[in-house]
């Protein structure tokens, strides 16, 4: 059985078809924010990835 999670956020990722390298800038900038809560942290990567905040973050990098 695999670990945990409380929120597919990579399933979303892919469907908005976020390309990878900013899913993990995002990840990296969160878990600054909650390096020791899993469902915090999947909660606030999943609701960056919806809001499309990261469209104009981060512009021109992937």
């Amino acid at each position: 059985m695999g670990e945990i999670e409380y929120f597919d956020y990579k399933k979303v990722a892919r469907e908005m078809r976020i390309p990878i390298g900013i899913l993990k800038k995002i990840e990296r900038e969160v878990k600054r924010e909650f390096p020791s809560d899993k469902m915090m942290y999947e909660l606030h990567v999943l609701r960056a990835l919806r809001s499309k905040t990261w469209q104009k973050d981060f512009k021109g990098q992937t």
